[in-house]
């Protein structure tokens, strides 16, 4: 009797732990997919990943994918202090390979200045240090992001060859500047305009490389429109 008691409660467990694990492997089974970020080609090659999961009810973009957004207006650092606000937008969908639609076009990427470094003698040029601190889509919601500038130095500045190409600016003007003082003076002791060359262009070109070394770097400026590559610190999650 014992013996059937026991066939018929294990039996009952069975009935109902089966249901309950079709159930569990059913909510396990919730549709996730593994789908890859749409960059642009030389984008792509660098990023570190474009993973990104894609359910029913939501679409999380995983850690270190990178995207590419744009100024949404004329920038200035000429003009900015530590606080201010940059918006980035995206001038176009952003979607997955597989065809889903990751964000909308027009999606804006919130930064704000955390540090400000001036323009500096010797054509050292200004730096521009940015948290990132939200992403508001198109219906107005707002979503925290941890993102970083995807560059090799982690603030916006302009390029060694545009200072330099300042500071070569200063030093052919002060050439021109220092020959036409040596023709002047060549003329004024009676000798020829080419001895006014021999003399004028070496002061010139010393007072202007002098002059170009000593120039402050140059500030920051971007157009709208103009674009920068982001990375993801973290999940970003999407709901649909």
């Amino acid at each position: 009797m014992k013996k059937l008691i026991s066939i018929l409660l294990c039996g009952l467990i069975l009935c109902i732990s089966t249901p309950i694990q079709t159930v569990m492997a059913e909510d396990d089974c919730d549709c996730v997919s593994v789908e890859h970020m749409l960059l642009p080609k030389k984008l792509a090659k660098k990023t570190p990943t474009n993973i990104v999961n894609s359910s029913e009810y939501e679409t999380i973009i995983l850690p270190y994918n990178t995207l590419q957004v744009a100024f949404a207006e004329s920038f200035n650092s000429k003009c900015a202090n530590i606080g201010d606000k940059i918006v980035f937008i995206l001038n176009e969908c952003l979607r997955t390979q597989e065809g889903t639609e990751v964000l909308p076009i027009s999606t804006k990427f919130v930064a704000e200045i955390c540090n400000i470094e001036r323009p500096k003698s010797f054509n050292r040029s200004g730096k521009i240090y940015l948290d990132f601190k939200y992403v508001e889509l198109p219906d107005g919601t707002q979503k925290c992001i941890k993102a970083k500038l995807f560059r090799n130095k982690d603030f916006l500045s302009r390029g060694k060859l545009n200072a330099l190409g300042k500071g070569l600016g200063s030093t052919l003007g002060g050439m021109a500047v220092g020959t036409g003082a040596g023709c002047g003076i060549g003329i004024a002791a009676g000798s020829v305009i080419i001895g006014g060359f021999a003399i004028g262009m070496p002061i010139g070109f010393a007072l202007g490389a002098s002059a170009g070394l000593l120039t402050p770097g140059l500030y920051y400026k971007a157009k709208a429109g103009d674009k920068i590559d982001i990375q993801l610190l973290d999940n970003l999650i999407i709901e649909k």
